[in-house]
């Protein structure tokens, strides 16, 4: 019971965190993720376009929809739903402040890899400045493409994505798919509004194999780590080499070298990174870091890794619709869920209470720690994994009420027999103890292995209910071991259960033992 009660604490210091020492400010650390369901969220309609205007074919629109499954789980969203409608829609819907995650799925498209030619600042105004800076190389730049860029206007955009409004300014259409044309140059704007102009693609998103957010050994700063496949690796390593030695020992003192040095990654058209090229990167890998001004944080690298990892669609998706969930709908929802669960727990206590009579103590105090300990998983993974609970989820948790009274069941039925038998309780406690815990691991690692095998088949309705059913069969494993063994140990050493008081549960006479027992503690001697 020590190790049980060692866990709780953990648990418990691990979600309030530094918050530990301020109690009043301890609700906010116990709250609860939830899903769609039980909770306000936001449905997105999505209709796919081809370049070519032909209807996307079915493989087409399978693996955009896992990609897109694969973007919205990567930003570390749970309970999200991606189904396909009809042949050319995909229907996205999220749980709770989810603006921008759909904008991130929306805006999922072809990723392509071209070196900066020209870049200009954001000068605060959405038009075009003739006399605005810019900085580059204009001799590298073609006549038609410099005139783009000429009237391209570029405007800071929302939740760190750039706006959509300069493509039309330049004549940029979904249809024709100009910005993905890896043998023309491009202009394009970024996040904050500065303008580019990019050279030809010298590699796309399906040529990257690997993708990887981490923190730098000894460091606070994050980086992303890309590998790529042979053929690229060749090319990108080439352009590596020319910008580091040509450009890349004057970024310090020359801003037109500073911005040809760059290589910009190009996600539907839009600038999402330019980092600088810093060494020549010739063996396929390499790291992205944020400039030392504004070393990347945890969740820019993850962002960046995500757009990265999944951007290569294979179709682009105009926005029929977004609707809101109601949230009063969610709550009657989440209500009509703890109900269930508090009655299942209500009347599986009568039952223990009225079958076992003292024994009912045991089952029900294991029944409310394994309750504790699964809230307090439940709040520790909506913390730090961004889990988000379902009503199926709920369902989990509600069948596993009877999944952890089975294993006291069982463990009170070996122990019965043993007192039939005409055992002592205490001995009877060690003996039914080594019948029962095999059948209980052997029903539990049944549980878990479905709940395994469903998560990994069922869609993502189900797959709430099989995670919390693994996640409470385990924690039924940790409750029966660490407390209800241990607890029924101490008990048998009490008058009121070694007795076999009629209300104790074990009752020798109720039971038909061969031999009644009496209590060594109850004999006196003369």
């Amino acid at each position: 019971m020590a190790v049980l009660a060692m866990i709780i604490v953990i648990a418990l210091l691990a979600i309030t965190g530094a918050k530990t020492l301020s109690p009043g400010q301890w609700r906010q650390q116990f709250r609860v993720g939830l899903g769609l369901d039980l909770s306000s969220g936001t449905e997105m309609e999505l209709q796919a376009q081809t370049p070519q205007g032909r209807s996307p074919s079915a493989a087409e629109m399978a693996q955009a929809g896992s990609i897109l499954l694969a973007r919205v789980n990567g930003t570390g969203t749970t309970g999200a739903q991606v189904q396909q409608q009809g042949s050319n829609q995909i229907n996205v819907s999220a749980p709770g402040a989810s603006t921008q995650i759909m904008s991130q799925v929306s805006s999922s498209a072809q990723l392509r890899f071209r070196q900066v030619l020209l870049w200009q600042p954001y000068t605060g105004s959405g038009s075009p400045s003739p006399t605005a800076t810019s900085f580059g190389d204009a001799g590298l730049v073609n006549a038609a493409t410099m005139k783009l860029f000429n009237e391209l206007r570029c405007t800071p955009g929302a939740n760190g994505n750039a706006s959509d409004t300069w493509k039309a300014a330049v004549g940029y259409t979904p249809q024709q798919d100009q910005w993905d044309d890896s043998g023309r140059q491009t202009v394009s704007c970024d996040a904050s509004g500065d303008k580019y102009v990019l050279d030809k693609a010298v590699f796309q998103g399906t040529d990257v194999t690997a993708v990887n957010a981490g923190q730098l050994p000894n460091s606070t700063q994050w980086a992303v780590s890309l590998t790529l496949d042979g053929a690229a690796a060749q090319s990108f390593g080439a352009l590596a080499t020319k910008q580091y030695d040509n450009y890349y020992p004057n970024i310090g003192s020359n801003e037109d070298d500073a911005v040809l040095d760059q290589t910009a990654m190009v996600l539907d058209g839009d600038v999402v990174s330019a980092p600088h090229i810093e060494a020549a990167l010739t063996a396929g890998q390499f790291q992205v870091t944020g400039p030392p001004s504004a070393p990347f944080t945890k969740a820019q690298a993850t962002k960046l890794a995500s757009e990265l990892q999944y951007g290569a669609l294979p179709l682009s998706f105009k926005v029929l619709s977004v609707d809101s969930v109601s949230a009063q709908l969610a709550h009657s929802s989440l209500v009509a869920g703890l109900t269930a669960g508090v009655i299942g727990l209500s009347l599986t206590t009568a039952y223990l209470f009225l079958y076992y009579r003292g024994l009912g103590v045991v089952s029900v105090s294991s029944l409310l720690l394994a309750a504790l300990l699964a809230y307090l998983a439940v709040v520790l993974l909506s913390r730090y994994e961004d889990f988000t609970l379902s009503l199926s989820a709920i369902a989990g948790l509600v069948v596993a009420i009877g999944i952890t009274a089975d294993s006291f069941i069982v463990f009170f039925e070996r122990l019965r027999d043993e007192v039939r038998g005409g055992k002592l309780l205490r001995p009877a406690v060690e003996s039914g103890w080594k019948r029962a815990r095999r059948t209980i691991l052997v029903a539990d690692t049944v549980s878990f292995l479905a709940a395994v095998v469903l998560y990994h088949f069922a869609t993502s309705d189900v797959q709430g209910f099989a995670y919390t059913l693994g996640l409470t069969t385990l924690i039924d494993v940790l409750v029966v071991f660490l407390f209800t063994k241990p607890m029924m140990t101490v008990l048998a050493g009490t008058r009121f259960f070694s007795s076999g008081h009629k209300w104790s549960g074990l009752d020798p006479q109720r039971l038909g033992a061969r031999a009644p027992w009496r209590s060594s503690a109850g004999r006196t001697r003369h």
